[in-house]
Parts: structure tokens; sequence; C-alpha cells
């Protein structure tokens, strides 16, 4: 597949023959699985299409002088994992890119081919949208909207919200609101602890013995335990921002589970919401088989009136495998845009590489296959594309899906209900083959045995729902475990247990909360006993591991930029409280510390062990800790409100650090609490295996080079960085007045660039190139990747200059 480019392409694109030419090693590339959120724009005239390159990291601007054949002009080097993309509407030359990674917004110019400004974003933003002369950006892991002035780009307020995962965002018909949609929102579904609950009821296969007494997922308003809890679940899953005052105005609850998408009819104002709703207070995985989700599209009218409009209305659940069901299912939807007569809007599926025309009132009207190689009921994981942004040229009746499994854009007509033309992202994909070979098998909703449901579904965007699930088997077998010499018995009623991460994997098994899955390749029964489809075959779940393997843990926002430990956090001193961690003696026995289970930095903070306790109901695994921070939303104070309903532990009952650590069995702190909040701080602050300063970037100017002592300070600390191996550094922009890529050398403290006979430069020469009116943006990369995100993009052993070049003075074919 090749890149159509423009006949007259601009010097600001990083135009490197074609897609595929050459292949990113895997140790060259780390796999953020970044979640995209808007990553598809569309010009206000309908003359440019904006779209992302996740993995390259850029931007690309294709024409649309020919709809049905958009031609690519311009690509421009941003942030690290860019999800989302707008253009300012006070000016169509100035694109602003949202980088999950880098923690940055980059401001873009699409004339000068380069990031011209980038606002620092912490953490993980999502979106971004315009109203008045504010833009407004959803920040998900910190659960803000933050707003900042289109033209200074200062900061006007931080507005924090209460919901999971601020995420997608849309304005309002009159301007006057903005809604964003709180992707891990819950269902106020919440947990009773192992020594609350009710017996499990007795197995159905008389083989078994009793199974442990564990703890039971219920509604938070179920009126039989109002007795014990004591908290209160909002269940919100929209936001609406005023966009004059800059406050929240209200909250809608009962969306969704999981929502993706959001969009707001033009003519009548009702918000939609792409969602999934899940099902976990069922119990036990056979009555979960084939139907753990529902997929919807939800209405909220503005007096509040929720209305949920299931998205496959007419299948049948109780019949598995259910080809029938394949060839219509719409799974995960995300994406969502509007006619502009309000009749109807269009919607992707994710999960199964569609795109459907649905009425205002929730009436499936058309689907469309996106994926030629997969089409009905065929099951095709190796070709999925993934479809994740979307925009309508209703003018030209075309829709334009971007693709993130593929990496492509699909021009679709809506005449002929066709892809017309598939084309890349941009001119390079450094996608290890590694990870196109396996990706699809946790994405691909027609795995099931009826097309409703992935091992994304849960695993969203291969990270956590947030819930607890009881996918135990009153009819299954026990189970036996060897580890490290000591043998365990497992019961199939294992009891709710919260979503893991698939993030750093590698080199943790066993595998799960309880140890019993020897490797990621155990989990292959699950297409079988949950998602009622086939297992995998041998090869294609080697495919699956080897893919899982890649992903990595994102930085952690609370250690300091430099990989040190915060001092202060949460009323608690990390640096301290690591060394309690390290030598603290658990109930005065000297070789028991946290550390002895729970290996520190550098290490995921697990021995893999598997350890019975008297505080536990079952054998379990030594839980790895390196994203604690991420699960701490969950109050279940007397008289408190929560935003989650599952926390700490395996089944999400313990609520803060705390409570963890001021248990018996832990009786090294459970009398001393400030070592409590110390061990607390460092825990929320452990080290994920990436650091901090991945992805960081200042964009350096003439106007703020000197007078802006924190650039001087930055720019040195990246330095020092890098020379202690933690990234790579590079700079992109301008070098005396031409486009330039560097990279930097620690052992000559110079910066070799992407052109041949062009430097190396100290910084102390960078700078007076600024100062002389260049612009550089100076940003932290993950080891090993410098040379392909600075100065050979395409890793083709031709740098990115001389490539650009050849191409100036070559014919063109």
């Amino acid at each position: 597949m090749k890149v159509r480019l423009a006949a007259i392409v601009p010097v600001a694109g990083l135009l490197l023959a074609a897609l595929g030419e050459a292949q990113v090693p895997p140790y060259e590339f780390v796999n953020f699985e970044g979640a995209q959120t808007n990553p598809l724009r569309m010009s206000s005239d309908g003359t440019q299409l904006f779209a992302l390159n996740t993995p390259n990291s850029t931007v690309s601007v294709f024409s649309l002088t020919s709809p049905t054949a958009p031609t690519l002009t311009v690509e421009i080097p941003v942030g690290i994992e860019p999800v989302s993309v707008n253009v300012n509407p006070n000016n169509s030359d100035e694109l602003w890119v949202v980088n999950q990674v880098s923690n940055s917004i980059s401001i873009a110019s699409i004339s000068k081919g380069i990031v011209t400004d980038t606002i620092y974003c912490k953490t993980e933003p999502a979106d971004v949208v315009f109203a008045g002369t504010n833009a407004f950006v959803s920040v998900s892991r910190s659960n803000l909207i933050n707003v900042y002035d289109i033209t200074s780009h200062a900061l006007v307020q931080s507005i924090p919200v209460f919901g999971e995962n601020p995420h997608a965002m849309v304005v309002s018909p009159d301007g006057t609101k903005v809604y964003a949609a709180f992707a891990l929102s819950g269902n106020h579904s919440t947990i009773l602890p192992d020594n609350i609950a009710p017996p499990q009821p007795p197995p159905t296969n008389p083989a078994l013995p009793p199974p442990p007494h564990v703890g039971l997922i219920v509604d938070a308003s179920d009126p039989a335990w109002t007795w014990y809890i004591k908290y209160t679940m909002p269940d919100n899953d929209v936001v609406v921002i005023n966009t004059s005052t800059l406050t929240v105005q209200g909250y809608y609850s009962s969306v969704g589970t999981i929502n993706l998408g959001i969009a707001v009819n033009p003519t009548t104002g009702n918000i939609y919401v792409s969602n999934t709703n899940a099902r976990n207070i069922i119990q036990f995985q056979p009555n979960l088989r084939g139907h753990w989700i529902d997929n919807q599209i939800t209405q909220i009218q503005p007096s509040g009136r929720v209305t949920a409009y299931d998205l496959n209305p007419g299948i049948d659940y109780t019949v598995l495998p259910n080809p029938a069901a394949l060839t219509t299912a719409l799974s995960q939807p995300t994406a969502m845009r509007f006619d502009p007569s309000g009749k109807w809007l269009w919607v992707t599926s994710f999960g199964t590489d569609r795109v459907a025309k649905v009425s205002s009132t929730g009436q499936i009207l058309k689907i469309i296959e996106i994926n030629p190689q997969a089409t009905g009921s065929v099951v095709n994981p190796a070709t999925k594309r993934g479809p994740r942004g979307l925009v309508i040229h209703d003018k030209q009746n075309l829709l334009y899906t971007l693709n993130r499994l593929s990496n492509t854009i699909s021009v679709v007509s809506t005449k002929s209900n066709s892809v017309l033309e598939e084309i890349p992202t941009g001119t390079f994909d450094p996608t290890p083959t590694v990870i196109l070979a396996g990706r699809g098998f946790l994405y691909d909703a027609k795995l099931s045995g009826n097309g409703t449901g992935s091992c994304a579904s849960c695993h969203i965007d291969a990270d956590m729902d947030l819930l607890d699930w009881n996918l135990g088997d009153p009819g299954g077998s026990m189970t036996t475990v060897v580890n490290n010499g000591h043998t365990f018995q497992m019961h199939p009623m294992k009891g709710p247990f919260t979503t893991r991460t698939l993030r750093g994997l590698a080199g943790t098994n066993p595998l799960h909360w309880r140890g019993d899955t020897a490797d990621f390749s155990g989990f292959n029964q699950a297409f079988n006993a949950l998602m009622g489809g086939n297992e995998l075959s041998t090869s294609d779940m080697s495919a699956y591991t080897f893919y899982i393997n890649t992903i990595a843990f994102l930085p952690n926002p609370y250690q300091n930029l430099d990989r040190t430990l915060p001092t202060s956090l949460n009323g608690g001193n990390a640096v301290n409280g690591q060394t309690d961690f390290l030598s603290v003696k658990i109930n005065s026995t000297p070789q028991n510390t946290c550390n002895a289970c729970h290996n520190a930095n550098p290490g995921p903070g697990s021995n893999f062990n598997i350890l019975t306790r008297p505080n536990l109901p079952q054998p379990m695994k030594v839980p790895t800790l390196r994203n604690i921070y991420q699960k701490l939303n969950f109050n279940d104070a007397n008289g408190a409100s929560s935003i989650d309903g599952f926390g700490l532990a395996s089944n999400g009952s313990n609520s803060n650090l705390l409570q963890v650590l001021n248990q018996p069995v832990l009786g090294g702190f459970s009398n001393n609490p400030q070592a409590q909040l110390d061990v607390g701080a460092f825990l929320v602050s452990f080290d994920t295996g990436t650091a901090p300063a991945v992805g960081y970037t200042r964009t350096v100017t003439s106007a703020n080079v000197t007078s802006d002592p924190t650039i001087a300070s930055d720019w040195t600390l990246l330095q020092s960085q890098a020379a202690a191996g933690n990234i790579d550094l590079v700079c992109q922009g301008t070098i005396q007045g031409q486009l330039a890529g560097c990279l930097y050398q620690p052992p000559t403290n110079t910066y070799t660039t992407n052109t041949t006979g062009l430097g190396p430069f100290t910084q102390a020469q960078l700078i007076s190139f600024i100062q002389a009116g260049d612009t550089l943006s100076v940003m932290g990369v993950p080891p090993g990747s410098g040379v392909r995100f600075g100065i050979d993009r395409n890793h083709d052993g031709i740098k990115d200059g001389d490539q650009r070049a050849r191409h100036r003075t070559s014919p063109r074919p």
C-alpha cells in the first residue's frame, strides 16, 4: 500500500518513499498502545483532512482536492502517542495535537511544518475542543478539564470533575456548553469484602469441595446492603462544563460503563454517547458466556432523560456460536458524527470493523464493512482495521475512518456502501511486525461466538476497566498449581477479581491474581469459556503472546522528572518510604521486609511467588505494584462520595493504601502512622519501568529561550537524563531556517543532525540559532529510539534531511 503524495510537496513533510519501506526492530519501538480519542478531523471548508499517525508520533495533512483520493501534503512530528487532533477555529493554519504519553498539547503550524509551542498538560490528556476564545482539554488520568487561551496558550482554569477518565468531548450547538464523557465511568457496582459477603452457593460439580469465602459484587444502592455501604456512588458518565463561567454545570448518569465517544445532535441539542455497559454484577463465567457487555448508543436529552439504544437488538445470546450474529454485530462503538440534518448519525464499530448509520432514535439503518478481508461472518484478526476516528464529508456522500490497528484511512461511499480506497495515515508506520501480527487477537470481537465482545471489552486499550468480575465456575474442577516448590489447590469458584492491566506482563509469570495461569497462553480458554468462540491455534496464541509482551507502562506521574522520588506526597515522604519498604521488619522477622516479596525498583514489585496467609481466603500471587496510582479513586468512608466502586487488593475492597498497610499481617507498620504515609507515597510513585522524562517536551523559541528560566533548567535536566540512560534526547524544528532534527550525543555533549554536513552542534550553538529565529522542540524519547525520532524516522539508513534533499532533486515517477 503506497501513500499518494502531492505533486508539489512542501519541505515541511518528512515524505520518505513508501509505507513499510523499512522495519523498525522491536527494541527501538516502545509500544504504549495509545488510546486514540479523536484522531481524525476535517477542515471547516472540507479541503483538508488531518490524521494522526500515532505509532510514528506525527500528524498528517491531506488535501481533499479530490475527495475520494486524499493526497498527503505535510507530515509534522509531534509528541509521543498523539491521540486527538483539532484545528484552531480562529486560525486554519494551526493544529492542536493531544499527546497521551508526552502529557502535552503540540501546537503545530501547517505551513511551517513544525510545532511552534508545546503546552504541558499532566496527566494523560485525551481530547481538545474549542469554544469562544478558549480550548478545552480533557486530562484523563487527573480527572480534570483544563481550559487554555487559544491565542496565548496560557492556562485559564483547571476544572476538577467527579468521574473517572474524562476522554471524548463535544461542544453544544450554541457554544455555551462543553460535554465530556468519562471513559471508565463504571456502572454503580462495588464490592462487599470477604468478611461481609454471604457464602458462595454450593458448587454444581458434586466432586468439588466447599468454595472459598470471597467477596460479592453488588449495586452500591442495593437496599439489602445499605447497612454496610455507607458511601454513595453518583456514577457520573458525562460532565457539562459552562463555557462562560468555566465551572461544572452538572452531570448525567446511567449512560454506560465504558464511554468512548460523544456527539451532539445539531438540531435538537441532544447528546449521544457510544458505550458498552458491563454485566459484571452477574456471577460466574457460564452465566456471562457470550454476553458480558451490551453495546449501546445512549441518548441524553437536556432535560436529563436518558435512553439507551442497543446496537445489537436482534441477537439471541443463547445461541453460541452464532454465525448469523457475526454478520451484523456492532462491538465497542467509538467515534460518532451526525449528519447536518440531525436525522441520523454514523458510528464506528471498533471491534467488528464496521461503520453503522443509526437513526436519532436508535434504529440501525445501514452497516458498511471496513475490512474487505473480513466481511460478514469471516474472522481475520491478522487484517483487523479497528476504526477509531470518523469524519463525514456530507456534500460528497463520503465518510473517512481512521483505523487504529492498520494505521490507515478508509474512504467510504455512503451511496455504494463500500470502501472506495484505503491509504496509510502517513509515509511510514514504525510498528514492528511482532505487534502487527498479534494485536488483532486483543481487539477482534469476531473471535467471540456472536461478535459482540473482545478481550479489549474489559482490557480497554490493553489496560483496565476498573471493575470487578466474578468469572468463577461452579461446575469446574480443582486445579493443581506448583510454584516455588510448593503445591496449591485452586478452586474454580475463585470469586470476584479486578481486571488486571495487560501492560508490563513480560517476565511476570505466573499470571493473574492467584498465579494460577502459568503463562499468557493459559488465557486461551477464555475465547470459548467466556467469549463463546473458538480457542486460538497454538501459532495464533503465540503471536498474541508476543504482542502482549510488547505493551509497556506509561511513566509514573508522581515521580520527579529526573526519576527521583517525591519528598512530599499525600502527607508522606516517598524517599523515607522506600527506606522503610526495604528495611522495616514485618512482625519483627528480619528477613521479612516489604521488599522480600515485593521486589522494588527496579522491578515490577513482585517476586512472583504464590502465598497463603491468614488474611487471604485462598492462595494468592504476590501482586505487582507498578500501577497502584491508577486505583485510588475508591472511597468507602462513611458519608463519602466515591468515583469508583473498586480499589486496591485482588477484589478491590481496599480503598486506600493505609487500609492495606494497617493490616496486622504487616505488623511493622500497623502502629506507625507516619511510616504508613511514607510507604504509601513510595508505592504511589513506584517506578513503572518508563522514565518520567520520556515524552517530556519543551518548545524553545526566540521569545522564551532566555526569558523563561525553566527552559534552560529543563533542557539541562533532559540532557542529564539522556546521559543517565533513562531517555534518548531529540530535537525537531528548524536550524538556520531549514527543517531539521537532532539527536543528543552524551559522550561529546553535542547534537547530531538529520542532514549530512550540517552540524554537529553544541547546545550553545542551537541556542544562538533559536535567538536568531529558529524553533526547536526538545523531547525525551525511550532509550534506543532516538535515531528514529531524531534523524532517521523511517529507519532506512538515510537521514531524513538527506531524504528530503533527494526528493527535491529527483524527478518524480
